[in-house]
């Protein structure tokens, strides 16, 4: 195996990333890379640059052909002769599951929050008469299941619209007080986790192998500790975080 660079870009870092896992078949979200050149919009769009990124990848090692004598004469092989197939290796699914627990008689607040939440998505036009919202109070937060026809849209990019719901609910029904509202659809927000732990590894093992620092894309405060927490225990890698908010992301350095 060898190490190859891989060079995309685009008119934003993002456009860049979604050629990059079009383009290497990969997740878009599994993806470690280095920023070569930062976009510029120039002035009135006169000099403007795009994004340039740069991603490292093990490929195989593409063997020399060897050039046989002209005298060489391959034995001719039978047409019954066919290859074994392959054995196909079938893939586990992995299927996302909470258990909703029925929420207290008599708690206005749950009511107060399926309401609100339901007007705000009938703001961002995603009811459409199928949404449910299940609240399940069995934890310390209230913990909402929103379900529906147009969860993608609900989701956005990332999770970013879901956030954004999740953070106006809290600050018009619970402002000030300990127990914080969750919002998630499809089990959303277990799979991101699973998928940041994923890259998090695949990425300090990476750090480790070829002994040099790689950086992950810009991430949230809440998706940068998920990193840090899992790769606290290990010993022969670190994490840093460098940069401004939006474009803070988390740094795998390896210790020497």
């Amino acid at each position: 195996m060898a190490i190859k660079e891989f060079f995309f870009d685009g008119k934003t870092i993002d456009l860049a990333l979604d050629a990059a896992a079009a383009q290497l078949g990969e997740d878009r979200d599994m993806l470690s890379y280095e920023l070569v050149q930062a976009p510029s919009k120039g002035i009135f769009g006169i000099g403007a640059t795009p994004a340039k990124i740069k991603i490292e990848k093990e490929v195989k090692e593409e063997k020399k052909a060897v050039k046989l004598p002209e005298s060489f004469v391959p034995e001719k092989i039978s047409k019954k002769q066919k290859p074994a197939p392959a054995p196909q290796v079938k893939k586990e699914q992995v299927s996302f599951e909470r258990k909703l627990v029925p929420t207290e008689d008599g708690d206005q607040n749950v009511q107060a929050i399926t309401d609100f939440i339901l007007g705000l998505l009938q703001k961002l036009e995603i009811e459409d008469g199928s949404v449910k919202i299940s609240i399940d109070e069995g934890s310390n937060d209230y913990f909402c299941e929103v379900s529906g026809s147009k969860m993608g849209v609900l989701i956005g990019r990332r999770g970013e619209t879901l956030d954004a719901v999740q953070y106006i609910t809290n600050l018009v029904c619970q402002r000030g007080k300990e127990r914080k509202v969750i919002v998630d659809s499809e089990n959303y927000r277990q799979k991101r986790i699973n998928t940041i732990v994923a890259l998090a590894n695949k990425t300090a093992d990476k750090a480790v192998k070829y002994r040099k620092n790689q950086s992950l894309e810009p991430m949230s405060a809440y998706e940068r500790r998920i990193i840090h927490t899992a790769l606290s225990e290990r010993e022969d890698i670190s994490t840093y975080s460098v940069g401004t908010e939006p474009h803070r992301k988390v740094v795998i350095s390896y210790k020497n």
